[in-house]
């Protein structure tokens, strides 16, 4: 009887022995597909290190101007608050106010505006009102490239929504600006007020036959719920046949008024 330590192990060059030469030739490609899986894995997916990591740029939404926000690949750096321009001290060299014709070092509608009016002169409720960009194409009929494009580009304040806080900023110009814009792209106030009145015209019409073609859908609605639609479908119901000895033909009638012309075999 042979003892637990004369029991022997198999090795495996004992089993490689024993393997055949298409066992040994599958071993030998499942090994190299193993490997070459492990290394795409490695190039694939490598390894960080605490020294090298990429840092993420935050991605930091830039107000476009036109009502959107646009996200921009690199970081933006914000704008520094301007300081205000100081005043001019010499007195020959100060601007001189439009409405009251004296000299003044520095004024809001200036430094703003770039608008020659002294504070003692400013009317926030009249001629030096604020006005949106939009009141100031419809009133005036401008366009983008007037109040941007023309020299020299009509400056403004830009404001917080006050009705939607997550809109775009407001645009706020001078009206007076405004008014000498309107002149310069129209020539005088009479072009100005018949170009008004033409587009006024126009969008009337233009309403006019809208309401025109709703009111011709709805008479044509009308009209075919009136239609009785019980007699579309209509079956025939005969009454009894008669012979017709001259015709050599058989009838019968509807309620309707239809006659049926037949023969008999």
């Amino acid at each position: 009887m042979e003892t637990e330590s004369s029991k022997e192990c198999p090795t495996s060059e004992t089993k490689e022995g024993s393997l055949t030469a298409a066992q040994r030739a599958r071993l030998e490609r499942n090994k190299s597909r193993a490997l070459a899986l492990r290394e795409a894995r490695l190039v694939k997916r490598p390894t960080e290190d605490k020294n090298d990591r990429i840092e993420k740029k935050s991605m930091r939404p830039v107000d476009s101007g036109g009502g959107f926000l646009l996200e921009a690949e690199e970081d933006v750096a914000t704008p520094a608050p301007r300081a205000p321009p100081a005043p001019i001290v010499h007195r020959p060299d100060q601007p001189r106010c439009l409405h009251c014709g004296s000299p003044f070092p520095q004024s809001y509608l200036l430094d703003t505006f770039d608008y020659n009016a002294c504070d003692a002169c400013r009317d926030d409720e009249d001629k030096h009102e604020l006005i949106t960009r939009t009141e100031a194409k419809s009133e005036f009929l401008l366009k983008d490239c007037d109040l941007d494009a023309r020299p020299p580009p009509l400056r403004c304040v830009r404001r917080r929504n006050p009705h939607r806080a997550r809109f775009a900023e407001m645009r706020l110009y001078l009206r007076v600006q405004v008014e000498q814009r309107a002149l310069e792209v129209w020539g005088s106030e009479e072009q100005l007020r018949r170009e008004r009145e033409e587009r006024d015209r126009r969008r009337e019409r233009a309403a006019d036959t809208a309401a025109r073609r709703r009111l011709r859908a709805l008479r044509m609605d009308v009209r075919s719920s009136l239609f009785d639609r019980t007699r579309a479908a209509h079956e025939h119901v005969y009454g009894p046949e008669t012979y017709d000895p001259d015709e050599d033909v058989y009838r019968r009638r509807c309620e309707c008024g239809h006659v049926q012309s037949y023969e008999k075999m």
